[in-house]
């Protein structure tokens, strides 16, 4: 039996900028203001500062006024082009905790799209908050969410109690990515023999590899496979 693992994770957030004051006989004085550089170690595993699991799916489209929800334990009925609650190996996916989540609106800056990003009603996932039209803090194009927590406990994602989060879509069609880095602290092991690599344009990176060995009379086999997709997005209730 395999071991499914996470080569490399990575978090790197970083702001900067500089204010400049031109004085009146054109000398400059100017500061690094932000200068943010967010880059925590991370490895392999279900401890402090590691994670053992990854999932993403990139551009799908919510249409205007329309709404999906996801389970973030087993991404129930979501095929992002392995099967429906599969990763990009082809692996059941089950998390326990989220260590890193990015949910980003693709749409143009100024395209009319709005996305809300919200606990949903049944099951909602309370860490994610509350962001809405009308509590000021839906995505509008090129807006994201990203929220990390490397320590042990990371956020915390409950089966049957705590899981779900409502996508919901206003004033226009939006094109939504999510990515995921996080553990399952029971589940390490898995059957399927493969090497995955994902990374997102606002750096939360992971590469996550499984192998596995079989041996019979005749012959051994090693087989590998590469897939990182994009695929149909599940409508359900807010």
């Amino acid at each position: 039996m395999g071991t499914r693992s996470i080569t490399s994770p990575k978090i790197s957030i970083r702001v900067s900028g500089t204010i400049k004051n031109t004085l009146g006989d054109d000398a400059v004085t100017q500061v690094a203001h932000p200068a943010c550089t967010i880059n925590p170690t991370l490895t392999d595993g279900v401890g402090a500062a590691q994670c053992n699991r990854a999932w993403q799916r990139k551009t799908t489209t919510i249409a205007k006024n329309a709404q999906e929800t996801i389970d973030l334990y087993d991404f129930a009925n979501i095929d992002i082009g392995a099967g429906a609650g599969l990763d990009g190996l082809g692996q059941a996916l089950a998390l326990e905790e989220i260590v890193c989540l990015v949910i980003f609106n693709e749409n143009a800056v100024t395209a009319a799209g709005i996305l809300e990003v919200l606990p949903a009603n049944s099951q909602g996932w309370t860490p994610i908050g509350s962001h809405t039209v009308a509590t000021g803090g839906a995505l509008r194009g090129q807006g994201g969410l990203v929220k990390f927590q490397p320590a042990e406990a990371g956020f915390e994602v409950t089966d049957g109690s705590s899981h779900r989060i409502t996508l919901r879509a206003v004033s226009g069609d939006v094109s939504v990515s999510i990515y995921i880095l996080a553990r399952h602290d029971d589940n390490e092991s898995s059957s399927s023999s493969s090497s995955n690599s994902s990374s997102s344009s606002l750096s939360a990176s992971s590469s996550s590899q499984s192998t596995s060995e079989s041996s019979s009379s005749s012959s051994q086999s090693t087989s590998s496979s590469n897939s990182s997709s994009s695929l149909s997005s599940a409508s359900s209730q807010s």
